[in-house]
């Protein structure tokens, strides 16, 4: 399986090779497309290569260029447990300096979790996403069944030992045969 981190700024970004292009997860923060057109050029890909994008949630650092890639001609991924968070995704900006371009919400590829293994198939990847609430409500963890999870900033590192959610989320993940974790830092 084609894997390559395309990460910066000390966020990781993953993209993955698919039946025709790439999937991109997760996405970096807002002005930054340049940045990231530099890392994909040093490593190979063009932003061309990209057929679909998927945020673990949304955060400035993971979700910040959704829409000035969906303008590239990626499509977007929104799974239905994300839905709501977009638009106050938004609202994060109002104050900030940052180039934040809006994304825009009728022409995204809305996504029940219970159809996201037939949705996959369809694209080349045997696998799920999953709903992993813990370090926000709107995370998601994109399984893959050769043991890969793309588990955004759910980290177990940062997991308090009265944290329910996250270890309820964990638990789910550690349903599947799971032997590498793909996470939002680090290694």
């Amino acid at each position: 399986m084609n894997i390559v981190n395309v990460g910066y700024a000390s966020t990781n970004y993953y993209a993955i090779g698919i039946k025709n292009g790439m999937l991109l997860v997760d996405c970096g923060w807002p002005g930054t497309l340049s940045q990231f057109k530099r890392v994909l050029k040093q490593k190979g890909i063009s932003p061309n290569d990209f057929t679909y994008l998927l945020v673990t949630h949304f955060h400035p650092d993971h979700a910040g260029l959704v829409q000035e890639l969906k303008e590239l001609g990626m499509k977007f991924i929104l799974p239905v447990c994300q839905a709501g968070f977009v638009s106050s995704f938004g609202d994060y900006f109002k104050d900030k300096s940052l180039p934040y371009v809006e994304i825009e919400q009728s022409d995204n590829i809305l996504l029940k979790l219970d159809d996201s293994r037939r949705f996959l198939s369809g694209i080349g990847l045997d696998g799920e996403i999953l709903h992993t609430p813990g370090h926000s409500d709107d995370s998601v963890t994109l399984i893959l069944d050769q043991g890969y999870a793309f588990t955004g900033d759910l980290h177990p590192a940062f997991m308090n030992i009265e944290d329910t959610k996250t270890r309820a989320s964990w638990d789910k993940i550690y349903q599947h045969k799971i032997i590498r974790i793909y996470p939002g830092h680090g290694g």
